[in-house]
């Protein structure tokens, strides 16, 4: 525009001029001011009125170059500083990974203000600084990374928790969680991160309800979700034990899902809290019936340390067992306990001898012992079973108790039939 606005008014003046000096008329301009008074030819105005536009021009065009430099040299030199950022970035998660922790927090922050990740810069090194122990400079990288990056509250904000979480800061981390649940609900990650707090603070109520969005979600494994139903379920069940009032863990018990009462890890935790309220009539009841449908041996294990005055249908039903399990040393220790119960004491030797002829087990040892001493009046053979007991106990299992078990082993089992008056 400058330029075209200098062309025509030249072109004016030189016409203009070029036609006075043909008529040999070159006017006259005069101007006054106070006392000065200046006097001058069109031409010469017209000249010098030329010279300072002309002068304008190339200023203004110098001027546009002297910018056209500067910028130049100033977007060159921001590519520089971005390059290093970018550099000291990937040298610092370098630093990170090998385990330099103090290393890499310096390099992390090095030109971090020109850095295009500078989120990324400002989260690293507050990993860095949390496996230092410096969890004020940990906190005041979150900040920091808040600041450089507004929007990313999400990114941000789980990291935080994993830090907490870390460091054991359950609490926090649970309020960190718990607002990035509001942000961005069923957010599978943030789901996987609450439920595992609230497994870390046993606050089973709230995990319980949590638990149908985590499956919704799809935010773990199907294995690591039944792991975290079993545990929220048991971890119900023995804060409803803790109340020592049966009947919320039998309330809790009738509302389970039905998938969980097959578990065997489920029904063992409900039989055991039932034991501890003196309820040890119910948990045989539900171990039996489990019994009946999926053979457990852990099951059975805490089937047999029952002790409970046995009915002549619990006996007949643990016998029924014996057709497919006839060799299993809990079941027939169990069967003799039973038998005890009920004051039969020659079944009850039978089934305790077997259980040893099967597996020897301290437990069977005392037992049997106790049975020869308190009832069949048979100190001799009671002792002996004692000192074998012993002996399995310390370790040291006896040549004679090792021979026995060696010759039980290699002929059959003869398991009494028993018939309950």
């Amino acid at each position: 525009m400058i330029r075209l606005l200098f062309i025509l008014l030249s072109a004016v003046i030189i016409i203009t001029g070029y036609a006075m000096y043909i008529n040999n008329d070159l006017g006259l301009m005069q101007v006054s001011f106070a006392e000065y008074q200046f006097e001058a030819s069109l031409l010469e105005v017209g000249a010098v009125a030329l010279g300072v536009l002309l002068a304008a021009l190339l200023l203004a065009h110098t001027i546009k170059l002297l910018k056209k430099f500067t910028g130049l040299y100033g977007e060159k030199r921001i590519e520089r500083l971005t390059e290093k950022a970018r550099h000291s970035l990937e040298l610092g998660l370098i630093e990170l990974s090998e385990g330099r922790f103090a290393k890499a927090e310096k390099i992390l922050l090095q030109k971090v203000e020109h850095n295009e990740n500078a989120l990324l810069a400002f989260l690293a090194a507050a990993r860095a600084a949390q496996y230092q122990r410096a969890y004020d400079r940990r906190d005041d990288y979150i900040r920091r990374a808040h600041q450089s990056a507004p929007d990313a509250d999400i990114a941000i904000g789980l990291t935080q928790a994993e830090l907490q979480m870390d460091h054991k800061q359950t609490e926090q981390a649970l309020a960190t969680l718990n607002h990035l649940n509001v942000l961005s609900p069923q957010h599978p990650y943030v789901l996987k991160l609450l439920a595992e707090t609230h497994r870390m603070l046993a606050d089973w109520e709230s995990l319980r309800e949590l638990l149908p969005d985590v499956k919704k979600a799809g935010a773990i494994s199907d294995e690591k979700l039944l792991s975290l139903e079993i545990d929220t379920w048991c971890g119900l069940m023995s804060d409803r034990s803790r109340t020592d009032n049966i009947d919320l863990l039998t309330q809790l018990w009738d509302v389970m899902p039905p998938g969980m009462k097959t578990i065997p890890e489920v029904v063992e935790h409900y039989a055991a809290e039932l034991i501890k309220l003196r309820a040890a009539g119910e948990a045989e009841m539900v171990l039996r019936d489990f019994l009946s449908n999926n053979w457990v041996e852990s099951s059975l294990m805490l089937y047999s340390e029952l002790d409970v005055m046995a009915s002549e249908e619990q006996i007949s039903i643990a016998q029924g067992w014996l057709h497919k399990h006839q060799h299993n040393e809990h079941l027939l220790y169990a069967l003799g306990k039973m038998c005890m119960s009920r004051n039969l004491w020659a079944p009850a030797r039978n089934y305790l001898e077997a259980s040893l002829s099967a597996k020897p087990m301290p437990v069977t040892y005392l037992k049997l012992a106790q049975l020869l001493e308190d009832h069949l009046e048979d100190r001799q053979k009671a002792q002996d079973y004692y000192r074998q007991g012993l002996h399995m106990l310390s370790g040291d299992y006896g040549e004679a108790a090792l021979a026995k078990a060696e010759n039980d082993f290699q002929r059959s089992i003869v398991v009494p039939e028993l018939r309950v008056i």
